[in-house]
């Protein structure tokens, strides 16, 4: 499963480079050619940002699903032990992993989300990456919550008319939210939609609605939908404990 999705990020990293490697030929002293230039630097810009949005969401929805889907969900700890703490990170991962699974991973977290009886069960990084991007899963018995330090920004999805994202503020910085229905990383005939997920993007900068996002996810493995209102409260508590975030003046 890993190496499958690993593959389709790399080829995505394939295209990426290959578009950013391609320079447009510029004539000498001709306005003709310097607007022709123009138009293709915009036109690679607005693929790349495509490229990363939908890697983006397959990279969020895919993984998620990918492991829902075949029964990974773990078992919950017994009362009496402690409580579950973030994985070591991977040499692999990005330097931002620690930081941003720790903010996830709080006591409070199944209250935040609504369920105060839930216990957590895992909490690690993604199993895969898509460029410069840190995500983070912690799930309990009964929701999984994701979060990720992303180059898609809220632009980028408010931009992308399939998902049906609606403009939002968050803390006074712009947001986009979203449902989306996490797929099976494994197609078949017997493959099924998963899960319903609410999706929350908000700019690290309030400034800045074209510059990185923070995005949280959260779905529920019993069939429930996820509770809006919960993966706000989730995000107005974490948000100003993370990294690179700057407050509303």
């Amino acid at each position: 499963m890993e190496s499958d999705t690993a593959g389709a990020a790399d080829n995505v990293d394939q295209v990426t480079a290959d578009t950013e490697g391609t320079e447009p030929t510029q004539g000498t002293g001709q306005v003709a050619d310097d607007v022709d230039d123009a138009g293709r630097d915009g036109a690679r810009r607005k693929d790349r940002a495509g490229l990363q949005l939908a890697a983006a969401v397959v990279l969020v929805a895919g993984v998620m699903a990918g492991l829902w889907g075949m029964g990974l969900l773990g078992t919950p700890p017994a009362e009496d032990e402690k409580p579950v703490a973030c994985d070591a990170a991977r040499p692999t991962d990005r330097p931002g992993y620690p930081a941003l699974c720790a903010a996830l991973n709080r006591p409070d977290l199944p209250a935040l989300l609504g369920t105060p009886e839930d216990r957590v069960t895992t909490a690690h990084p993604a199993p895969i990456v898509f460029g410069n991007d840190v995500m983070v899963e912690v799930r309990l018995k009964s929701t999984v919550a994701t979060l990720m330090d992303s180059n898609t920004s809220v632009e980028d999805m408010l931009g992308m008319p399939q998902f049906f994202a609606k403009p939002a503020t968050v803390l006074g910085h712009p947001a986009a939210t979203y449902w989306s229905n996490a797929m099976p990383l494994i197609p078949g005939p017997d493959a099924k939609a998963g899960p319903a997920t609410r999706n929350l993007v908000v700019a690290q900068d309030p400034k800045a609605p074209g510059g990185r996002a923070y995005e949280f996810v959260v779905f529920r493995q019993d069939g429930r939908s996820p509770d809006e209102a919960a993966l706000n409260r989730l995000a107005e508590t974490i948000l100003p404990t993370l990294p690179g975030w700057i407050p509303a003046p």
